[in-house]
């Protein structure tokens, strides 16, 4: 019975810290998307003149919501 209550525990444990882990990333997210916003804005870019480096380089990839893959099962 003792080895039951510790598999509870771990799997307790295992699953807060991965809770936590999504937290904190989401947290990491939210802040990273928030700088290229402002980074992006129309006034962000009169007030400095040119765009920044990043900035233009992230312009010139193709956007996330555009990549288009393609799944086969061939080999």
């Amino acid at each position: 019975m003792k080895h039951v209550f510790y598999v509870v525990y771990i799997l307790f444990y295992t699953g807060a810290v991965f809770v936590a882990g999504m937290f904190v990333g989401q947290m990491l997210e939210r802040a990273w998307a928030a700088r290229e916003k402002v980074t992006r804005s129309p006034a962000s870019a009169a007030a400095g003149g040119l765009l920044s480096e990043t900035s233009a380089q992230s312009q010139a990839g193709i956007p996330m919501a555009e990549h288009k893959v393609s799944v086969s099962s061939k080999r």
